[in-house]
């Protein structure tokens, strides 16, 4: 369109008549004929247009030039310029990667300015080398090239559309410009980059300054930022003196003047910018907030994925049931959270939350797991709240759990019984009861209805109270709707509930209950003794030893035994005898028979049967070892020698056998009699 060819301005022949329709073909055509258009080079095909020489247009065709295009020395110039505007991809990538003092990378906008500039220093350099060379070798003159190009440079910054296209920072002053395309040529990239970023020199909030503001912040009054920013007017004119109190320091007021002793003045807004910067939020939120609260707002936190199989991790927490009791105080339950499926496999309730509630929970479980023939969990985790007692035996890992984690105080996020208490709650207890949610709740369908009183002490909340029985079996209900619902992840478990899930997906790798240790830790106890070699007696119940051998395991001249028990629905089946920390054996309840032959049935068959076994055991454990017994005498040795009176141990006459056959003895009423008595 118009550039210069030779130093001469010119414009394109095909622009006049063509697209720039300054004038029609045959006007062309005839101004040219005439010699009125003077032609400096002639058309050679696509690319190389033929140039008019711009001093030769008429005047009527140079006015409608320049109402179209503007100065056309100006947009020549530029023109010519811009065939040399190169997009440098290595400055944008230079630019990006760029890592300032503090470890921040540039801004976007800063990064689009510095490849803007690279762009036209390229530029620049290489009209300058271009013209320089030739300017050389025809003998001319160089100074005048760099103030075209500096004219060309600010012709970017004036024109409106160039600007947006074109949005550089390189001065205008063909010396200064000269300067700087010097300086990029020594240095590369790096000399374009301004040497303020990250210097504190300029900053009017200086460190010490921040410092204050911060410290006022965070008083225990939890002040406003606005009152922050009254208080450091108060402290610079010398209303009040800031003393840091775990040092005993005073601020000195001089630090906050600048060099010729005027106040460093902040406005409420560059406080409450300098509070919230991210950073600073930090600092001050952990200094006004509890702990929890910043664990949960602020604090960053672990993530993680769910196992793969059921019962390799259990969750366990407690909670207070929503709904009141009729003194206004609450259920304490306790939960066991199955992490894999999700499913409750444990609770208890307790109207006081003590250690005895986390045993019952414990108890509950494993009766669950005994229900459904299930194995030990890995892992259990817990908090250090009521299970910290039984951190040396019941919850020492290795003991009943291979694997104890025990969370951190105040951080809910981290037990999954958290999850699962609110997954609960708000998606099963809202369902199936009434009254379940929180006054303070954002949501609308989470706050119960309230009902208000009033009276001379003011205006009071009345809700709805319930009995603990009523509470532990809406609970209980709850929790047995929430087993068997649809498992969340319908993705991986179709048609499968949380109860199914945790059945299929057992954890293979898992050990077998040891109930003998277990009942220990988590059953209930009572001291006995074991009575006429067979048996033991707890909750007037009688519990026979598994055999008379078991009668080696206890220490001489002692049959006094710890039982440990876990009560069931038809009471207590079996215990577990313990003397001095040692386990003995388990025994079982002892059936007893009918006497009556008439009455008798096959379980009385049966119970006598295995009464006689163990009489009968016992027998042949006495006869045996009797009959390993050596038959001695001893001889008296004398001063003097006399006769050798040998007195010979009679021999003792064995009863016969004690037969133990029922039918034997059916007929034998004054038999039946006396093994009755002897049973009592």
């Amino acid at each position: 369109m118009l550039e210069y060819h030779d130093n001469i301005l010119c414009v394109a022949g095909g622009w006049l008549y063509g697209e720039g329709a300054i004038m029609t073909k045959a006007n062309y055509d005839a101004l040219v004929s005439r010699d009125r258009l003077q032609v400096v080079r002639k058309g050679g095909g696509p690319g190389r247009p033929a140039l008019i020489k711009y001093e030769s247009i008429p005047d009527r065709f140079k006015a409608l030039i320049v109402a179209k295009e503007g100065d056309p020395y100006k947009k020549a110039r530029f023109n010519d310029f811009e065939k040399y505007i190169i997009p440098d991809r290595h400055a944008r990538a230079y630019f990006s990667a760029f890592k300032l003092p503090d470890g921040r990378n540039l801004p976007g906008e800063v990064i689009n300015e510095y490849s803007t500039n690279a762009d036209l220093l390229n530029a620049v350099h290489r009209v300058i080398t271009k013209r320089t060379g030739k300017r050389k070798a025809l003998g001319g003159r160089t100074s005048h090239i760099w103030e075209s190009v500096a004219g060309t440079v600010e012709q970017l910054k004036c024109d409106e559309d160039l600007k947006k296209k074109y949005n550089h920072t390189l001065p205008s002053n063909p010396r200064r410009l000269k300067e700087r395309h010097k300086k990029y040529m020594e240095e590369g990239y790096h000399a374009l980059i301004h040497r303020g970023y990250c210097n504190s020199n300029s900053r009017k909030v200086t460190a010490d300054m921040e410092r204050l503001i911060l410290s006022l912040y965070a008083m225990p009054n939890k002040p406003f930022s606005s009152s922050v920013h009254d208080l450091y007017l108060q402290f610079l004119s010398g209303a009040i003196d800031v003393v840091d109190y775990d040092t005993g320091e005073i601020y000195d007021r001089n630090d906050f003047f600048d060099k010729d002793g005027v106040p460093v003045m902040v406005s409420e807004s560059t406080i409450w910018n300098y509070i919230n910067n991210p950073k600073n939020r930090v600092i001050v939120d952990k200094a006004r907030s509890d702990s929890h609260e910043f664990t949960s707002i602020r604090r960053p936190h672990h993530h993680r994925h769910a196992p793969m199989f059921s019962l390799s991790k259990i969750s366990m927490d407690d909670r207070d049931l929503p709904r009141k009791l009729p003194d206004g105080s609450r259920v304490k339950a306790y939960y066991a959270y199955d992490v894999k499926s999700g499913c409750v496999v444990g609770a208890s309730y307790s109207r006081h939350k003590d250690e005895g509630l986390f045993i019952d929970c414990v108890r509950d479980m494993f009766k669950f797991f005994d229900y459904h023939n299930m194995s030990t969990p890995a892992e259990v985790e817990v908090e250090h709240h009521l299970v910290n007692k039984f951190k040396d035996d019941l919850m020492q890992a290795g003991i009943i759990f291979p694997f104890v984690r025990w969370c951190n105080p105040g951080n809910s996020q981290e037990k999954y019984a958290e999850t699962g208490n609110r997954l609960k709650k708000y998606g099963y207890e809202k369902r199936y009861q009434d009254g379940i949610g929180r006054f303070y709740s954002k949501l609308e369908a989470n706050r119960p209805r309230q009902e208000k009183t009033w009276d001379d002490e003011g205006m009071k909340v009345k809700e709805k109270a319930y009995t603990f029985e009523q509470l532990v079996a809406d609970d209980r209900f709850t929790i047995e709707k929430y087993n068997n619902s649809k498992h969340p992840d319908e993705k991986y478990y179709p048609n499968m509930t949380r109860m199914d899930v945790l059945k299929r997906y057992q954890n293979p790798d898992l050990l077998d209950i040891d109930r003998a240790l277990l009942v220990r830790y988590i059953g209930d106890h009572t001291e006995t003794s074991v009575r006429r070699s067979q048996y033991v007696t707890v909750q007037y119940g009688k519990y026979q030893l598994p055999s008379p051998e078991v009668l080696h395991k206890l220490k001489p001249n002692n049959y006094k035994v710890d039982a440990y028990y876990l009560p069931g629905e038809d009471g207590i089946e079996e215990v577990y005898l313990y003397q001095d920390r040692t386990f003995i054996c388990k025994a079982e309840l002892i059936k007893t028979y009918n006497t009556a032959t008439a009455e008798q049935t096959d379980d009385d068959r049966n119970a006598y049967t295995e009464q006689a076994k163990y009489v009968s055991q016992f027998d042949k454990l006495a006869k045996d070892g009797k009959a390993s017994l050596s038959k001695i005498h001893i001889i008296e040795k004398e001063e003097q020698e006399d006769e050798v009176i040998v007195e010979t141990v009679p021999d003792i006459v064995e009863p016969d056998e004690i037969e133990t056959n029922f039918e034997d003895y059916s007929d034998d009423e004054d038999f039946n009699i006396q093994r009755a008595l002897d049973s009592l």
